[in-house]
């Protein structure tokens, strides 16, 4: 049974035992208090009688605190008021104190002071506000990518100081917006934040805002470990493949007949990285029927896995590598995808390119993640090769396209017919963070994720 003790307060600001009706100070009081459970959790009801505290299984010190604030040793009339005053705002019944965050409690956050100073762990970083269809969700483990350490270190992307980076996390929902009718406080979640500019959804702080209608709700199939590290991966993935006009995520505005020609044979260089991991496993849903992968062999088990139906060694030669192409797809390459950079978006166009003997009548289509084509590749690679762009930012800016995605994903991670990245590199609290974003720089990832659990 809870422990308790009542105290009644008189207009001299006396503490009373009611049982006893003997005065208490407030050092005896919170001795009592001390002797209680220090597993209760803080908790003061305020009863109706405007004269009586009860308080009960409670953390003497907090306690202590407040008791401070609401009581003075001296009679004078001001500080009366001001204690009576304080008092009576407090008479509603609230939460308990340990679960009711207010707005104006700090947190910690990990931040860009300048481009020339090293992360800062601030500690006394303010709580952001929620507005109608957001949630407030608290991190348990966050997702690191290159772009979090780059972005410092090349000085693009970061717009103001402070800055908070982090783009995807996993925790649960603490707090709900007027208008969010979709999810629960306490729901297990995972999120990407694609508005980079609003830093109230940055992941790298112990809580996060998001638009609710953009936020996975758990799969029952995976932990929040595992699916901290999905989101950036997953959506610029679904990004690629909206660019392809496939209909995977309820897209009513396609041509049918341009669609199932184009379903034939695709081409990932980088499978094995994140983003490259996601094009396969979604290719092999919108029902590619050749999904062609470059990676290092070292990874042709987990790529076959995905849905790779064949896979060619990145350290082989470019003349190889055609000859092997050449093989697999004899009428040609119709799609090609380059999650890497410049070089290798050149050498994808000129695969693009293998027996196309009359390419008016052959259009293809490259997708560059990264990169563009280089200035000085031969213009002939490009003639009716249709070029596309990755803008991931629709994921947010267009609401209806972000919850198809969400929802598409959401049923295929529940399936199984997707799976998150497994091969996780784990890292401890905010300095892990700071730990994590150096070994990132240092030694890159292939086949595995970097991730923190806070």
């Amino acid at each position: 049974m809870t422990q308790s003790t009542k105290i009644e307060t008189t207009k001299n600001i006396e503490i009373k035992d009611i049982n006893t009706n003997k005065s208490i100070s407030k050092q005896l009081l919170k001795r009592k208090l001390s002797d209680l459970k220090d597993s209760d959790q803080s908790t003061i009801l305020k009863n109706l009688n405007d004269r009586t505290l009860s308080i009960s299984s409670t953390d003497s010190e907090d306690l202590g605190d407040r008791l401070d604030q609401n009581s003075s040793s001296s009679s004078s009339d001001e500080e009366d008021d001001q204690v009576e005053q304080k008092r009576k705002l407090e008479t509603d019944e609230e939460e308990p104190s340990s679960k009711k965050l207010k707005r104006s409690d700090s947190q910690t956050a990990v931040v860009i002071k300048s481009f020339d100073e090293p992360f800062f762990i601030d500690n006394n970083y303010p709580i952001p506000k929620l507005n109608d269809y957001e949630v407030l969700i608290e991190n348990k483990y966050i997702g690191l990518n290159p772009v979090d350490w780059k972005g410092k270190k090349y000085r693009f992307g970061v717009y103001s100081f402070p800055w908070i980076q982090g783009r995807e996390s996993s925790g649960v929902v603490h707090q709900l917006g007027p208008k969010v009718d979709n999810v629960s406080k306490g729901d297990e979640v995972f999120i990407a934040s694609t508005s980079y500019r609003d830093l109230r959804t940055s992941t790298f702080q112990n809580f996060t805002i998001f638009d609710s209608r953009l936020i996975w709700k758990l799969p029952e199939v995976l932990s929040l470990k595992e699916s901290c590290a999905i989101g950036v991966g997953l959506i610029t993935a679904g990004s690629v493949i909206e660019e392809l006009n496939v209909n995977l995520f309820d897209d009513k505005d396609f041509d049918q007949e341009k669609l199932l020609k184009k379903r034939d044979s695709i081409l990932i260089w980088g499978g094995s990285s994140g983003v490259g991991s996601y094009i396969i496993q979604l290719a092999k849903v919108a029902g590619f029927k050749k999904i062609i992968t470059v990676a290092s062999e070292k990874h042709n088990e987990f790529l076959t896995d995905l849905g790779a139906t064949h896979i060619l060694d990145r350290f082989k030669s470019k003349d190889e590598l055609i000859k092997e192409l050449t093989d697999i797809v004899p009428e040609g390459l119709q799609i090609g995808v380059d999650v890497v950079g410049k070089q290798t978006t050149d050498i994808v166009l000129e695969f693009l390119n293998i027996n196309r003997s009359n390419p008016k009548e052959s259009p293809k289509t490259f997708v560059g993640v990264v990169s563009k084509p280089s200035k000085d590749i031969d213009e002939s690679l490009l003639e009716n090769i249709e070029l596309k762009e990755v803008f991931i930012k629709k994921f947010h800016e267009n609401v209806k396209f972000g919850e198809g995605l969400v929802s598409k994903t959401w049923e295929l991670l529940s399936q199984e017919k997707i799976k998150p990245q497994r091969n996780l590199k784990i890292y401890k609290g905010f300095e892990g963070i700071l730990d994590g974003l150096k070994d990132l720089e240092k030694f890159g990832a292939s086949n595995e994720k970097y991730i923190v659990e806070l």
